[in-house]
């Protein structure tokens, strides 16, 4: 597997999407592909799902006037149309949307098909072997994104935030998974309750991603996740370096919060402190009910001497593969709807490293990438003028 794409991005939103539409177009069409497949298979076509988008594309530029220059930069330097990149930024409402209406279709069936499975954890410094905080997590979704991601690295104190570093899928301004120069950290997996989508739209899960690592501190970072209701359902594992984390099962309309045991807290995709509504995720990933708790128990087991090593050994689990902590696409699934682990993460929080794997941790290693260091040669990718 190819060495994972890195983009080091200055302040201006429409400059720095204008770098990455150049840089990441050929990935960024392939998603777009790879979602409308998804799509269609879910009984949606193109038009349907761009007329959509073009809904969330008005109100992204009015939430969140920064990030819209972005994205409308990285379709100018793709040579896409906003539209097109605003389905993929707001491809999680749309594709909660649809799941819910899937989970709620097989009340009473056997067929579960299998569908994104991430599993997160997180390690307080009594749990480490070098004293930091490492939250990290796999994410399991459609394989036809793998190989289409990006590292960014965000220089922007020049305008009053912190610098970041994070893990996105190519076209998506919002990193799911980084950690920023205050010492905030975010990792993300889907949630499904009864209650999803809607007729009213809220602020999308990736502007919130975006909104957490520009905080200045751990208590605004919050803020994004728990300050307005949600379209659809998802669970934020926030960290901080200097030794706090909190797990946040956002639901629509209600927030449930988890803290680590031990120093460790883990979650999969199904609800555990949320009693008001209930969880529909595991109706469609039954691995859910058990992968937290095997990571769990191997990290307890290693307590105080976790390094990256035990990480990437922990994450590359292969029980009831191929729908386990490392999964693998499943050939007896149409080809839409494989999943697979996509991407392994983990941050340190304490010194602003992320490590990923491009592809399964059980078939990749770990590329470590610093917020503060010069990325190598072999990292960076240069736009084409």
């Amino acid at each position: 597997m190819a060495a994972l794409p890195f983009l080091d991005l200055g302040p201006d939103p429409e400059e720095a999407g204008r770098t990455q539409g150049k840089a990441l177009k050929t990935a960024i069409e392939e998603n777009l592909g790879t979602y409308l497949r998804r799509f269609a298979f879910g009984g949606s076509d193109r038009n349907t799902v761009l007329a959509e988008a073009e809904r969330w594309e008005t109100f992204i530029a009015t939430d969140n006037p920064r990030y819209h220059a972005e994205m409308a930069g990285i379709a100018q330097g793709a040579g896409l149309s906003v539209t097109e990149l605003a389905m993929l930024n707001a491809r999680y409402e749309i594709t909660y949307s649809l799941y819910s209406n899937e989970a709620q279709s097989l009340r009473g069936k056997d067929d579960f098909p299998a569908q994104e499975g991430c599993t997160l954890w997180a390690l307080m410094p009594e749990a480490t072997k070098n004293g930091a905080c490492i939250i990290g997590q796999n994410w399991d979704w459609l394989a036809g994104l793998v190989g289409h991601v990006a590292i960014k690295r965000v220089r922007q104190q020049s305008r009053g935030r912190p610098d970041y570093i994070g893990f996105t899928e190519a076209g998506i301004v919002g990193c799911k998974m980084g950690v920023n120069s205050a010492g905030v950290g975010l990792c993300i997996a889907g949630l499904v309750s009864e209650r999803e989508g809607g007729k009213h739209l809220r602020k999308p899960v990736h502007v919130r991603c975006a909104e957490i690592l520009d905080a200045p501190r751990f208590s605004e970072a919050i803020r994004p996740v728990i300050q307005t209701n949600r379209f659809c359902s998802s669970n934020f594992m926030l960290g901080h370096g200097e030794g706090e984390v909190i797990n946040i099962e956002a639901t629509q309309e209600f927030c449930a919060y988890l803290y680590p045991e031990n120093g460790i807290v883990t979650h999969a995709n199904h609800l555990e402190a949320e009693q008001r509504v209930s969880s529909e995720f595991e109706r469609l990933t039954p691995s859910s009910l058990f992968r937290a708790q095997r990571v769990r128990r191997h990290f307890n087991a290693a307590h105080g001497n976790i390094g990256i090593e035990k990480i990437h050994e922990v994450m590359s689990d292969q029980f009831s593969s191929p729908s386990a902590v490392c999964m693998l696409a499943d050939p007896d699934l149409p080809e839409a709807t494989r999943n697979t682990t996509v991407a392994s993460v983990a941050l340190d929080l304490t010194n602003g490293i992320l490590w990923a794997t491009n592809g399964p941790p059980s078939h990749a290693a770990f590329e470590r990438f610093s917020l503060y260091a010069e990325a190598t040669p072999a990292q960076m990718m240069k736009a084409e003028t």
